[in-house]
């Protein structure tokens, strides 16, 4: 069993045998639940850039409004998307033609 310290900011390390075993590095993405009070820590395939854009989304999103907001004061907007959708599509089956 390995010992892993906590930090005052809430950080661990991993000990470099289990980085190794579980082929982690530096900017590696884990996913972290809890089970039975335990912390299960499993790491993420590297190239998955779902997960890159989900990070940035939510960084992004800590200062806004909230989408509920948006539809409030978008609520009575007539914007005509139904249509304009149509349109777009109808021109573009024109050019595949």
């Amino acid at each position: 069993m390995n010992k892993i310290k906590l930090t005052s900011k809430g950080q661990i390390t991993i000990p470099v045998k289990i980085r190794e075993e579980l082929q982690i590095k530096e900017g590696s993405y884990l996913s972290g639940y809890i089970k039975d009070g335990s912390i299960i820590l499993k790491p993420l395939p590297q190239d998955i850039d779902k997960v890159k854009l989900i990070s940035y989304a939510y960084r992004e999103s800590q200062g806004s409004i909230g989408i509920s907001k948006v539809r409030e004061m978008a609520g009575g907007f007539n914007l005509g998307m139904p249509g304009q959708v149509r349109r777009i599509r109808e021109e573009e089956a024109v050019i595949d033609e």
